[in-house]
C-alpha cells in the first residue's frame, strides 16, 4: 500500500498579507487522526525529483470528527512550493500527503507542568492546535508568547484574544519589532522581541515548567541559548524549526 494518499483542497482563507490558511481533507477515511503539533507533508508538482517536491507544514486545527485539516502556510519570496499553493492552488485541487507525523507534541498525559510556548510568525500554527484541545481540561498554566512584526500578521488574534479572556490559566503576549498597534488591546502588546518577555516571566527558574519553541531557526536556536544559560536544562525546552 502506498504511503502517499490523496488529499484535496476544499477551502482557502487569507489571514494575513502574506500568509493563507488551506484545509485539505483527505478522502479515504471520515476522520483524520493526529496529535496536536503534528504536520502533514505534501508532495507538490514542482520538480522532478521528488524530494524537492516534499514540503511539511503544521496543522493549525485541533483534531476533530472530520477528515479535515487546516495548514497555515506562509510565502516565501522565491520558493517554489509556496508558489505553487499561492498562484496555482484552489478549491478542488488534488494534492498527495503522508500521514501526520512528528514528535513536537505534548504529552497525552494530563501535564503536571506549565507550558510556555515561545513563536514567530506562522509557527504559531501548532500551539493553537494545542490550545485548542488541551484548554479547558488542563490545571496548569499556558503561555503563549507570540513575535510578528506588525499587528496585522498577528495570527489568530480575535481567537487568541477570545481564549484569554475565557480561560484562566492561558496568558497571551505578543511583541511587535517594526508597528505597534494603534489602539489599546485587551492583552499584553510589546515592543521588540520574544526573548525579552520569557526572560522576564520567568528569570526565577523553575523545575515545573517546559518551553516549545516553534518558529524560524534564527529565533529558536538563540532562544534554546538564551534559556539554557538562564540556568533551564536541556529537557525543559523543546524545539521545532521552520527553515
Amino acid at each position: 500500500m502506498s504511503k502517499w494518499k490523496e488529499a484535496v483542497v476544499k477551502r482557502i482563507e487569507q489571514r494575513s498579507p502574506t500568509v493563507r490558511s488551506f484545509w485539505l481533507s483527505l478522502p479515504d477515511r471520515e476522520r483524520l487522526e493526529f496529535r496536536p503539533g503534528q504536520f502533514l507533508t505534501l508532495d507538490l508538482p514542482i520538480s522532478e525529483r521528488r524530494r524537492e517536491r516534499w514540503r511539511s507544514y503544521s496543522i493549525a486545527s485541533a483534531p476533530d470528527d472530520t477528515n479535515e485539516a487546516e495548514l497555515c502556510i506562509v510565502q516565501l519570496p522565491g520558493g517554489k512550493g509556496t508558489h505553487y499553493l499561492f498562484e496555482e492552488a484552489a478549491v478542488g485541487t488534488e494534492l498527495l500527503t503522508k500521514e501526520p507525523g512528528g514528535v513536537f507534541t505534548l504529552p497525552e498525559r494530563p501535564l503536571d507542568y506549565d507550558v510556555v510556548m515561545v513563536c514567530t510568525g506562522t509557527g504559531v500554527a501548532p500551539f493553537r492546535s494545542m490550545l485548542l484541545q488541551r484548554l479547558g481540561h488542563e490545571t496548569r498554566h499556558f503561555h503563549l508568547i507570540y513575535g510578528c512584526r506588525t499587528p496585522e500578521d498577528l495570527l489568530y488574534r480575535d481567537e487568541l484574544e477570545r481564549l484569554a479572556e475565557e480561560f484562566s490559566n492561558f496568558t497571551y503576549t505578543a511583541t511587535l519589532s517594526r508597528e505597534m498597534p494603534a489602539n489599546e488591546t485587551p492583552f499584553e502588546v510589546l515592543p521588540g522581541y520574544v526573548h525579552q518577555v520569557y526572560e522576564r516571566d520567568y528569570a526565577e527558574v523553575r523545575s515545573d515548567v517546559r518551553f516549545y519553541l516553534c518558529g524560524w531557526s534564527q529565533m529558536v536556536d538563540e532562544a534554546r541559548e538564551r534559556l539554557l544559560k538562564m540556568g533551564y536544562a536541556e529537557e525543559q525546552v523543546i524545539l521545532e524549526l521552520y527553515g
